[in-house]
């Protein structure tokens, strides 16, 4: 039994709005922006519904030439998939491994991360058109401060991560802000508000 190839059948590529999401040894699909990610030991292929649900509010909202923040970039897909609408890109992951893992996903698209960083949003003195993080629940209710507080005035924040049973909690730590768009995917959510 080829155990490599029985892998490599397993990883699907998947297809979420205007992005095409797939491991190296498949085809790229024509008409669509390409995102290569190889699945590691880091979070993100675009399977899960709160990636594929970040991936749609990236393609509705992110614009080029966008300032961007990846909170928990984990394998990167998100802010690669920012990069390729032409954001400037900033990522920060508590984990090294998905630091190291967010990098080579980047080479492997030949996009640029502007700065990258172990930590959080904590250590941001900038303040960026966008703000994405997708993790959960209760860490983005510890950090929704941080994450307001580093969007610009009239930026958009992208908070993703949360299971249904979350969402009013999740909800009032943003109820300044006003809400543009809630994205359910059976019982996960995805929130994008503006500054």
């Amino acid at each position: 039994m080829d155990w490599i190839k029985k892998y490599q059948d397993s990883i699907q590529a998947v297809e979420v709005g205007s992005f095409y999401v797939r491991p190296s040894w498949s085809e790229a699909k024509e008409g669509k922006i390409d995102i290569l990610i190889d699945p590691a030991l880091a979070f993100g292929s675009g399977h899960h519904e709160t990636t594929s649900s970040c991936l749609l509010a990236i393609d509705e909202f992110v614009k080029k030439g966008d300032s961007l923040l990846d909170v928990g970039t984990g394998s990167g897909i998100l802010a690669i998939a920012a990069a390729k609408k032409g954001a400037v890109v900033d990522v920060c992951d508590t984990d090294e491994i998905c630091i190291e893992s967010t990098q080579s996903n980047f080479a492997l698209n030949n996009q640029e991360i502007n700065k990258s960083w172990i930590g959080s949003v904590n250590f941001v003195k900038e303040k960026y058109d966008v703000v994405l993080a997708n993790i959960i629940a209760d860490v983005l209710v510890m950090i929704a401060d941080d994450l307001i507080n580093s969007t610009k005035d009239g930026g958009i924040i992208i908070v993703s991560g949360i299971l249904d049973k979350h969402e009013k909690r999740v909800l009032s730590k943003f109820s300044n802000l006003k809400e543009l768009k809630i994205i359910h995917k059976n019982e996960w959510v995805t929130m994008v508000f503006k500054k």
